[in-house]
Order: C-alpha cells, then sequence, then structure tokens
C-alpha cells in the first residue's frame, strides 16, 4: 500500500484469496432491465441476448439468486448496444437508487444528528456488496480527508465496458446523499477481467 494511504474497509480475504463471485440478486437484473427499457433499447437488448439466457432474464422475480453466467451473459448483451459512457453512468445512478436507496436513505435521516458521513457509506460497502454478489469483494482506502479508492476484486463482470461506467454512476449514486459533490474516475491499472478500480472525491 502506497504511504500515506489508509484502509478504510479491508477486503473480505486476502486480496488474491477472495472467491470469485458465484451469484447475484435479480434486483440488480431488473433494475437494469427497467433503465433499458426506460431508454426503449430493451427489445434490442434481447436481440443481443444468447437464448439460453430469455428466460431467467426476463422471467425473474426480484429479490432470488441467480447464477452469475446470466449477469455476464446480460452486460455482454449491454455491451453490444455501445450505449455511450455518460448514458451508462445515468443507468448506473439509477440502478443504485433502484437497489440501495432505502439503505442509504435510512443513513440520511439521521446524518446531521448522527455525522453520517461519504466514510460512513464507503464502510458498509461490503456489507452491501454481500446483499447483491454471493463471493468476489472490495476494499475501500483513504488518500485524503475527502479522497478514496475503491478497488473490486473476484468480479466475472468487471471486463465490460457497461459495468466499467455504470458502476461510476453506482458509487456516485452512493455517496452524493451524504454531500454536495461528487467525482468518480475509473483507473485503468486496476481494471481487468475481473477487477475494477475508481478514485473517488468529494466536496
Amino acid at each position: 500500500m502506497p504511504r500515506g494511504e489508509e484502509v478504510l474497509l479491508a477486503f473480505p480475504a486476502p486480496r488474491e484469496a477472495v472467491r470469485p463471485a458465484t451469484k447475484f440478486r435479480s434486483t440488480w437484473l431488473t433494475s437494469s432491465l427497467r433503465a433499458l427499457k426506460t431508454r426503449e433499447r430493451l427489445d434490442e437488448y434481447l436481440l443481443r441476448l444468447p437464448k439460453e439466457h430469455h428466460d431467467a432474464v426476463t422471467n425473474s422475480v426480484a429479490g432470488v439468486w441467480l447464477p452469475v453466467d446470466v449477469a455476464t451473459a446480460h452486460y455482454d448483451a449491454c455491451d453490444r448496444l455501445q450505449l455511450p459512457a455518460a448514458e451508462l453512468f445515468l443507468i448506473g445512478h439509477e440502478v443504485h437508487h433502484a437497489t440501495q436507496g432505502t439503505v442509504f436513505g435510512t443513513m440520511l435521516k439521521v446524518a446531521k444528528g448522527a455525522g453520517v458521513t461519504p466514510w460512513t457509506a464507503l464502510s458498509q460497502c461490503q456489507r452491501l456488496w454481500d446483499r447483491v454478489w454471493i463471493g468476489g469483494g472490495l476494499a475501500v482506502f483513504k488518500l485524503g480527508p475527502k479522497e478514496a479508492r475503491i478497488e473490486f476484486v473476484g468480479w466475472p463482470c468487471a471486463g465490460s465496458a457497461y459495468i466499467r461506467h455504470a458502476m461510476r454512476g453506482v458509487v456516485c449514486g452512493m455517496l452524493e446523499l451524504f454531500c454536495t459533490k461528487v467525482y468518480v474516475k475509473d483507473l485503468p491499472d486496476l481494471c481487468t477481467s475481473t477487477t475494477l478500480g475508481y478514485r473517488i472525491a468529494w466536496v
């Protein structure tokens, strides 16, 4: 770890020992589909989704666990839509509010009285991850008073351009409840087929 950094939230196991994600909550998928439907891209998406995944994707109900290969097929089809990065950011922002808004909304209600800050939210990220994914994980490093780095590992979806840009929106949506403005930038050196990294700053 570079000098001056502080571990706010450690990986759930040594970085290289984190088990890859194997399942995910369908709520994450249905929120993404809703965003595509709103943009009138759902039919086009389904044409790009392999037929063996159509039933799992179109007939899943909220709150059930699905195999991770459904998620990777979903994001591969989304990548084939070639949506602009700015649009993917907005979709991620919407997905966050659909899947985690209630949890952070509760934090927001007590923010003034309890001193809740973006650091409070970031410290809860692994717990929130575990609500959506089985396997995989993340860590958060404090770089300065209002600056952090978040790293995701063991995530088979990480190679998706859709995910890479949409997760900026997810992180932004998570933290903007507790500050005035959030800036999220992906870190290419930390982005692989199974990992993602972002630098975060806020005011």
